[in-house]
């Protein structure tokens, strides 16, 4: 299989998709996902954004400029030495589909090889246990130390690996006109830290939704 060969996905379902985002699973191989810009944000942005934000040279794979630039940032603590993130979804390249260019992704899989649940689906069927409490304890403390922008930290955007950790799939980045917090690592914490608050308050002491 050649991962790099463009590929035909509007034939395709997604199997996620979000404001910003359609993802699918590769045609070729299930270990790998294809994120896409969603063309309904095009359009809806096309609409509305202001002439300078039309103009801006990657247009509208800001998103993935601001993904991209967080793994970076991830191992730049770390320079020139074998450093992944296992709290970060593995990027794996960029392909060219007829939904315009796209990222290859690592899909988080659960041990029978089907798409592995999110905090979200855990609490809904009612997997929330003390071992997947001290798994997310687990991943505050990285979020916490880390210098990874974080703009939505909801339950959807945070996947179980069956190794026994939460994996970030979405939300990374800035999305502020002047991103301040990739300056200020005392900012980049004092909004980690509400986002995290925000995603407690939604769990109670049984790990449900509440």
């Amino acid at each position: 299989m050649d991962l790099l060969a463009p590929l035909t996905l509007a034939p395709l379902d997604p199997v996620g998709r979000g404001a910003q985002k359609l993802v699918y699973r590769h045609p070729d191989d299930p270990r790998v996902l294809v994120k896409v810009v969603n063309p309904d944000f095009i359009r809806r942005h096309d609409r509305k954004d202001a002439f300078y934000k039309r103009r801006r040279r990657i247009g509208h794979y800001r998103a993935f400029e601001r993904e991209v630039r967080e793994h970076l940032a991830s191992r730049a603590r770390h320079a020139g030495r074998y450093a992944p993130c296992r709290h970060l979804q593995n990027i794996l390249g960029m392909v060219d589909t007829d939904l315009g260019a796209a990222l290859l992704v690592e899909a988080v899989l659960d041990e029978n090889g089907q798409p592995a649940p999110s905090l979200a689906e855990l609490q809904r069927r009612g997997r929330y246990g003390a071992r997947e409490q001290r798994a997310l304890d687990t991943f505050i403390d990285w979020a916490m130390t880390s210098n990874v922008l974080i703009n939505d930290l909801s339950p959807d955007n945070l996947v179980w690996h069956p190794d026994g950790h939460f994996v970030l799939i979405d939300g990374m980045g800035d999305r502020a006109a002047i991103p301040v917090r990739s300056h200020s690592q005392w900012l980049n914490r004092r909004y980690k830290r509400k986002k995290i608050d925000r995603l407690l308050r939604q769990i109670d002491a049984d790990g449900q939704a509440t």
